[in-house]
């Protein structure tokens, strides 16, 4: 891998940038929306198609081949070209998508998610790497703070189209949908993006690469068939943790030895990189895997309708945008991002135990400001992280530092998301019985069924709700109290980020498409982002 590089390619013009970037804002746009679509119109799209039983499976295979796929587009993007990776991307998700829409049973419905999500994960990981090839790390934060604002808007607008479409259409356009949008944004790349000649032939790691994906998916999967569908305890979960841990310990062995590592390890060696990964996991385990419990805590808790919960958590991705747009421009400005995350952590940590503190007695206006503490944190780190560890490493290495932030964040969520479900399924029976009278409720419904089906809990006679209301309300103070030490560390975490300086508004030094760049003395003397670059 050390041939010659090939001649820069010219960078695009602004208008060209622009038109790339709507591109890539279109694809973003069609996995943002279908992350929440699919999330509403599911169980009616299972029952339907006669397996209402596997309704777990269908965001579990989309999830598991995502986070598989992030990593893995990330890297070949290094090695191919972020063209010729976008453009497979985007084929895929489409494919998969109407196949979706087309699919006559459950366990085709499930197998195409899981297509789906091999797109979605390289898209999502593809999007933020093409900015990074084409603009500059500080002209870049500017644009990562609208791709922020554009998928928190993506979550507001999901629910409702979701709804929508199953009520008055089919479930089915949930997924054709993406179909003609994900066209145009192919067309858009086809046209636009450049992929200029390597002059290497590229090497890839398939070994690094199944332990990787086999390790993730032995993980994903216990946390989270641990504490439903299997105790803890199990051997299946317990064989599951097992495997991953040999799996992933397999990786990291098969990253020290090839030339051309999935993960370089020189990212856990630099300071820059190693905090802020480390801030990612933190980010997704105390905050991004909360989001999962915010709309049945304030049916639950708080009494107000399914509709009227999506126009509560509203607020929360108001906040993201406004902080995702602010932060991004004052960074393309100054230059320095270091205050930011610090002040986002901060900010996230206060709205956690905010959030901790709704009774059955909290106001919906209460609640609203509370959900807007913890978007204005959010705002502050999620893309702007993305920004700082791009920014820490040579632009051959863009592809893999982009989508290890984000697989770090996917994993700190299913992390969370297992720990706080186990802490649900075991304190609540227990809460029940203090606050509901004995056999009130229907016989042989699980209290865990009423979490997946909050909107059940308003059929419930007047003293059954208050008694499930109050006993909710304990067991979600003790999750978001639990999840407050985890938004601590994170702010930790912040204040040990370094200040690296930002390489100017466009990347002349660096051909984006080059596999290894020339690293001069000076910039290896500059800071540690050199340093990261000398690996592998």
């Amino acid at each position: 891998m050390s041939a010659p590089a090939a001649a820069p390619a010219a960078l695009p013009s602004r208008g060209q940038t622009l038109v790339i970037f709507g591109g890539l804002l279109l694809a973003l746009l069609i996995v943002g929306l279908d992350q929440t679509t699919v999330a509403v119109a599911a169980p009616a799209m299972m029952q339907k198609l006669g397996g209402l039983g596997d309704l777990p499976w269908v965001f579990s295979a989309n999830l598991l081949a995502a986070a598989a796929a992030a990593p893995l587009f990330g890297k070949l993007s290094d090695l191919f070209g972020r063209r010729a990776l976008f453009i497979a991307a985007l084929a895929v998700f489409v494919a998969g998508s109407a196949a979706c829409g087309l699919a006559h049973n459950s366990g085709q419905l499930i197998a195409f998610r899981a297509v789906q999500g091999v797109g979605s994960g390289g898209i999502t990981a593809m999007v933020v790497v093409v900015i990074g090839a084409i603009v500059g790390p500080r002209t870049r934060a500017a644009y990562q703070g609208y791709v922020g604002a554009e998928l928190a808007v993506a979550q507001v607008i999901g629910p409702w189209l979701g709804g929508y479409l199953t009520d008055h259409a089919t479930w089915r356009w949930v997924f054709l949908l993406n179909v003609p949008i994900g066209l145009i944004a192919l067309v858009v790349a086809w046209l636009t993006l450049k992929a200029p000649p390597t002059g290497v032939r590229p090497v890839i790691d398939w070994f690094g690469a199944a332990f990787l994906v086999a390790g993730i998916a032995c993980l994903l999967l216990a946390l989270s068939w641990g504490g439903t569908k299997y105790h803890w305890s199990s051997g299946q979960v317990i064989g599951l943790l097992v495997a991953a841990a040999v799996l992933l310990t397999a990786f990291a062995f098969t990253e020290r030895r090839v030339a051309e590592p999935i993960v370089p390890l020189g990212f856990f060696r630099n300071r820059v990189t190693a905090v802020a990964l480390l801030l990612m996991l933190l980010v997704g385990m105390s905050i991004f895997s909360l989001t999962f419990y915010m709309p049945a805590m304030l049916q639950i808790v708080a009494g107000v309708s399914a509709t009227d919960s999506g126009f509560l958590v509203l607020p929360l991705q108001l906040g993201v945008v406004a902080t995702s747009i602010v932060s991004g421009h004052v960074v393309a400005a100054s230059g320095r991002y270091r205050p930011w995350p610090i002040a986002g952590t901060a900010v996230a940590a206060v709205g956690v135990y905010l959030l901790s503190r709704i009774t059955p007695g909290t106001s919906g206006v209460t609640a609203m400001l509370f959900m807007v503490v913890v978007g204005l944190g959010l705002g502050c780190l999620v893309q702007l992280m993305v920004v700082v560890v791009q920014n820490a490493v040579p632009q051959r290495e863009l592809g893999s530092v982009t989508a290890s932030a984000g697989l770090f964040r996917i994993v700190g969520g299913a992390i969370g998301a297992g720990v706080f479900g186990a802490i649900l399924n075991a304190r609540l029976p227990d809460a029940v019985a203090k606050h509901v009278p004995r056999g009130a409720l229907p016989p042989g419904m699980p209290v865990g069924f009423l979490t997946q089906n909050p909107s059940q809990v308003k059929k419930m006679p007047p003293p059954v709700r208050t008694g499930l209301a109050a006993a909710f309300a304990d067991v979600f103070h003790v999750i978001f109290l639990s999840a407050l030490p985890l938004a601590v560390l994170a702010f930790v975490a912040a204040l040990l980020l370094k200040q690296l300086p930002m390489r100017g508004h466009e990347p002349a030094a660096e051909d984006p498409e080059r596999t290894t760049p020339p690293v001069a003395p000076a910039q290896q003397a500059d800071g540690e982002g050199a340093q990261a670059g000398t690996e592998g």
